[in-house]
């Protein structure tokens, strides 16, 4: 009785993917159910199912909309952190964000570099604010990828899934015994699972769609330090002479001090025991006399 059960169950999913299936696919037995939809059919018009999520959008209509774009700029600008916080603001203007941002160091000067997302409609128009904030573009890179068609595969899969996971689980309602119902459940978990996924892609696009990225780097403007004049300038070469002249009578003013003041106590008391020694020895020399 068992047997005879899977069987009808069997011939009856059959009969459904064949009804909704392209003509040249083969009749998949109950127990590819599950794997069947895994193969994406042809990108062609399907309607959408009540709470999928997905809206249907026409061919045409993709081609238009999905689209990333990306660009990547450097910058020359006269203030780095006051260029830094005009793009961050002129993102917010737009409706767009900043992803991330950094600033380093590097001797007297800053660099930076930012990450910004905005609106793709908005896209140009961003790049040419980022242009009018910049002494010089240095290097400007942008480019574009259609996923139209992606898109529409994605959403024609997601509808045959959406289709398959319904008859599925009418099959696990009339399911008679526990093992045709964990048998049946397996089937529409991995469903699902292939549904997410879909669904996590085709918010991918969509989102990636929608907000334009583009990378920046913000580099500071270096003024060059004009060279010195070589032409002989005598009235430049006596006061270069004098500085060095006052430099060497300071530097003898405070050798002099120290030695006073180191050694000046010493030779005082030198001088001293000197003249005491003479006195004693002259002393000496007239009683002897």
């Amino acid at each position: 009785m068992k047997t005879k059960t899977l069987l009808f169950f069997a011939l009856v999913v059959s009969l459904l993917i064949v009804a909704c299936s392209p003509a040249a696919t083969p009749a998949p037995s109950f127990g590819e159910v599950a794997a069947m939809p895994t193969m994406a059919p042809a990108a062609t018009e399907a309607p959408a199912l009540a709470g999928s999520g997905v809206e249907p959008v026409a061919p045409s209509a993709a081609a238009n909309r999905m689209v990333i774009k990306n660009a990547d700029m450097t910058l020359r600008v006269e203030d780095v952190p006051g260029a830094l916080s005009r793009v961050t603001q002129m993102a917010a203007d737009l409706g767009g964000y900043v992803i991330s941002s950094q600033t380093e160091q590097r001797g007297d000067h800053v660099y930076a570099s930012l990450q910004m997302a905005v609106p793709s409609a908005r896209f140009e128009a961003a790049l040419n604010q980022l242009r009018n904030i910049a002494v010089k573009v240095e290097r400007e890179s942008a480019s574009g990828q259609d996923v139209s068609a992606e898109y529409v595969d994605l959403r024609s899969r997601l509808n045959n899934l959406e289709a398959t996971a319904a008859r599925v689980r009418e099959f696990l309602a009339a399911a008679k015994t526990v093992e045709e119902s964990l048998k049946v459940s397996g089937q529409l978990q991995e469903l699902e699972a292939q549904i997410e996924q879909v669904k996590g892609q085709m918010k991918y696009y969509e989102g990636r769609a929608a907000f334009s990225t583009i990378s920046l780097q913000l580099t500071p403007e270096i003024v060059p330090v004009e060279p010195e004049p070589t032409e002989w300038n005598p009235a430049r070469t006596f006061e270069r002479a004098t500085d060095t002249l006052t430099a060497l009578a300071q530097t003898f003013a405070d050798i002099a001090i120290w030695l006073i003041v180191v050694f000046g106590p010493f030779g005082l008391i030198a001088a001293l025991a000197f003249g005491l020694g003479w006195r004693v020895m002259r002393g000496a020399r007239r009683v002897k006399a």
